[in-house]
């Protein structure tokens, strides 16, 4: 049963009305509940033409202070409480991690991530009770993040992060009036099947930068580094002029930029690295270290929105060019380097990719483990260039195409 404290008792105050000019009354109640701390209530009833008027109004405005407050309470504590309430119990006494959940260990950067993870992708549930979040506001999260070309298994652990939090306020009594997570069993339409990712490729690369270059498009120099380092979009934004080695030629990636924060931090794999300066990408890099500023890159405000995706997407089909995310360049800076010759564990080195495992589809992409490999084989069973009328097969199979497309 709610309590009320601090109660404001103003029926005592007249104040005039703007349109008649009379002297009026209204009466307060403000009620708060002596369970959470941020359920607070205030009821105002409407003008009255005395005080005792008023003084009948004030036990109504009271009634209905305290039904409000107790409904809210039947909901529990808003979902901005429940994350730091876990947040608070996954650390122990002897300095470990522990989910309350499930008993596991974890470490302090994963429950970081988690709290992280549920600002971000449930910005908008915060301050609502956890009791009132349905179904609908779990599936308006995944299409969110769906929306925002995140991968399945990303996905999946946003799924993950509300679950597990969410389950642990039920079970410590806290919310009250629902059982399930919001986004238990709210499918993701993402498909499972082995999607050849999108790519561009060598030519379209070209074609990208050039008409970048020529419009003198403000993010013509983000494209090129992002093509020519494979450098995360994070560290791009992240990169300071003082990790930028002209006389060695190279770039020190050593911090990526976190959007929440606002602020540096370490790089995703959590070690630095060296990325090579192309000769070709070095008049554009010395002209960026001449402006001002600690950053090399400049300040986009789309990209401080997050919608460098939107954007290279939005100039991609402007100019008849594959429409892909901006993490492609990324692949195909290490697809390309690849097809090119370079060796696997070097083009990892340069990238930052730790796990071989994620690594492989560049490799599968490039085609470098299966180019060459039947040359020998087809030398051996096909006809030799004298043999064979090649040309006069092809304007055959041409000729069947043309009479089957009339017919």
């Amino acid at each position: 049963m709610a309590v009320r404290k601090k109660i404001e008792r103003k029926t005592g105050l007249a104040k005039l009305n703007k349109a008649t000019g009379l002297e009026v009354w209204e009466a307060y109640w403000n009620a708060r509940s002596n369970r959470f701390a941020h359920i607070r209530v205030q009821k105002v009833s409407d003008e009255c033409a005395t005080e005792e008027e008023a003084r009948k109004a004030e036990k109504q405005v009271m009634k209905a202070a305290l039904q409000e407050v107790a409904r809210r309470e039947a909901l529990g504590t808003c979902w901005k409480a429940i994350v730091s309430a876990w947040e608070a119990e996954c650390k122990r006494a002897d300095g470990d991690f522990i989910n309350p959940v499930t008993g596991k260990r974890m470490t302090e950067q994963t429950v970081r991530d988690t709290v992280n993870t549920l600002k971000n992708w449930t910005k908008r549930w915060l301050d609502m009770p956890a009791g009132e979040l349905n179904r609908g506001d779990g599936k308006a999260v995944i299409k969110a993040a769906e929306d925002a070309e995140l991968s399945k298994s990303h996905l999946n652990r946003i799924k993950g992060c509300i679950n597990t939090v969410f389950e642990y306020g039920v079970q410590e009594r806290i919310i009250l009036g629902a059982k399930e997570s919001p986004v238990f069993g709210v499918p993701i339409s993402l498909p499972d099947e082995d999607k050849l990712p999108e790519i561009l490729t060598v030519e379209e690369v070209q074609k990208l930068l050039s008409l970048a270059k020529r419009h003198t498009h403000t993010w013509y120099p983000v494209w090129a580094l992002a093509l020519t380092t494979g450098m995360r979009s994070s560290e791009l934004y992240a990169l300071r002029k003082a990790n930028v080695l002209l006389s060695e030629g190279l770039i020190r990636v050593c911090e990526s930029w976190n959007w929440l924060t606002g602020e540096a931090k370490s790089t995703k794999a959590k070690y630095w690295r060296n990325a090579p300066i192309p000769p070709a990408l070095m008049p554009l890099i010395e002209a960026l270290m001449k402006t001002e500023g600690a950053y090399l890159l400049p300040r986009i405000s789309e990209w401080e929105q997050g919608l460098q995706a939107m954007v290279l997407r939005g100039f991609c089909e402007q100019h008849g060019l594959p429409s892909v995310k901006f993490h492609t360049l990324r692949a195909c800076f290490a697809t390309h380097l690849l097809a090119s010759g370079v060796e696997d564990a070097k083009v990892m080195r340069i990238g930052g990719w730790r796990d071989f495992k994620t690594f492989q589809i560049y490799v599968r992409l490039s085609g470098v483990r299966e180019k060459g490999v039947s040359d020998k084989f087809g030398a051996a069973i096909l006809p030799t260039t004298e043999e064979a009328n090649d040309q006069a097969i092809a304007e055959r199979i041409s000729a069947i195409y043309e009479t089957t497309s009339a017919a």
